[in-house]
């Protein structure tokens, strides 16, 4: 009898703990701030939202838009010590925006050349960061790339020969790196080798179709919400859900003529963020599904500071 209920019991906490992707669909994103351009990489910390479009631009609590630091940058991600990590090409570096208000200097040059460009970044379980260059690649001349930065402080091309990589992120068992190649559609998953062994050839993860896609996040449940950037059916972007199996689980379509990339937040960490543009600035939607809070990160080697003058942080801007 007891062992009955128990039975019982836990196969209807599994029904309730089980997330209904099918009412995806039903939902309708609001703006929830506009910006001076085309935006780029939100990220959700402690109640206020940061995200690119010309500089990094900060949502305070209030709502405000506002300035927050001037940088071009592309891409952000926080990791689960509360430094913020930034795709600059200002610098042409990874920055570490940390907790204590300094602004770092990650990783700045590769063979000792300066990198060449910066889009988007994420980390895996061991501290390594993660992101791409995409900067003058396309179907006909797939010359686009994937760095990695190792806690050690030691950077190196882990994969080359790509049209336009764009958004990337590591699945929670931090086992797969998966990478949006944009100008072929496709998203591509690497399985991720032990330490210093290379990245093996990736499988074709999922073909978008369409306009292709730009960013990524993954829910708790280990899968994949894609900015799926414009769909031709529509002329608007969506947001698409996939499973570890490669099911298209739901989507939502997101009132604006792109959508660029996601992320999670919110109190309970299951609200959506989409960067986009047309209009420009970040749209949002309660979706009722935790997003997965990222990897911890590691205490990353600084290889300078880069001064913030005062005026030059939290200064309201007018979209």
């Amino acid at each position: 009898m007891t062992s009955n209920c128990i039975i019982t019991v836990s196969v209807f906490l599994g029904i309730i703990g089980q997330a209904d992707y099918s009412k995806l669909q039903d939902i309708k994103p609001t703006q929830f701030a506009k910006a001076p351009g085309y935006s780029e990489g939100p990220t959700w910390k402690n109640g206020e939202l940061f995200f690119c479009s010309g500089s990094l631009l900060r949502v305070s609590k209030e709502g405000k838009v506002e300035k927050f630091l001037d940088i071009n940058p592309a891409g952000t991600v926080l990791n689960a010590k509360g430094h913020l990590l930034i795709c600059d090409n200002k610098h042409k570096a990874i920055l570490d925006y940390a907790p204590d208000g300094s602004l770092n200097v990650l990783a700045d040059s590769f063979e000792n050349k300066p990198l060449n460009s910066l889009n988007d970044l994420t980390l895996d379980a061991k501290g390594n960061i993660y992101w791409t260059d995409p900067s003058g690649s396309s179907l006909q001349k797939p010359i686009g790339n994937i760095f990695r930065l190792t806690p050690k402080g030691e950077v190196t091309k882990i994969a080359t020969g790509l049209a336009f990589p764009n958004g990337l992120d590591v699945d929670p068992q931090s086992k797969f790196l998966y990478l949006i190649e944009s100008q072929s559609k496709k998203i591509l998953r690497y399985l991720i080798p032990e330490e210093s062994k290379p990245f093996p050839e990736p499988e074709i993860f999922y073909d978008l179709g369409g306009s292709g896609g730009d960013g990524c996040a993954f829910d708790n449940q280990g899968n994949l919400w894609v900015a799926d950037f414009q769909r031709p059916e529509t002329k608007q972007g969506r947001i698409l859900v996939l499973s570890p199996e490669k099911k298209v689980l739901g989507h939502i379509d997101i009132p604006a003529q792109v959508v660029s990339n996601i992320a999670f937040g919110g109190p309970n960490h299951d609200e959506i963020f989409c960067s986009t543009g047309g209009p420009n600035g970040i749209f949002h939607a309660k979706v009722g599904i935790q997003g997965f809070k990222g990897h911890p990160g590691a205490e990353n080697k600084s290889l300078r500071k880069i001064l913030i003058s005062p005026e030059g942080a939290a200064s309201i801007i007018q979209p």
